[in-house]
């Protein structure tokens, strides 16, 4: 969230947060199914699905790291 632009709306700042969620919820458990991190995140099988396509999506590692302040 800290990394948002200062001008970010509401509904950014939401997607942003959803994507990281979605994001550490697959670097949590890589094997699981779509359909499982999707009720966890409560949100669609095909956000995830997408989500976990992207190219932009960062490993696991960097995630780790961020979460302990050493990124």
């Amino acid at each position: 969230m800290e990394s948002a632009p200062a001008d970010s709306s509401r509904e950014d700042l939401v997607r942003i947060r959803r994507t990281a969620l979605i994001e550490f919820e697959i670097s949590r458990s890589p094997d699981a199914p779509n359909r499982t991190i999707a009720q966890t995140c409560r949100t669609s099988t095909g956000t995830v699905a997408a989500i976990r396509a992207a190219p932009s999506a960062p490993p696991a590692r960097t995630l780790e790291r961020r979460c302990r302040g050493n990124g």
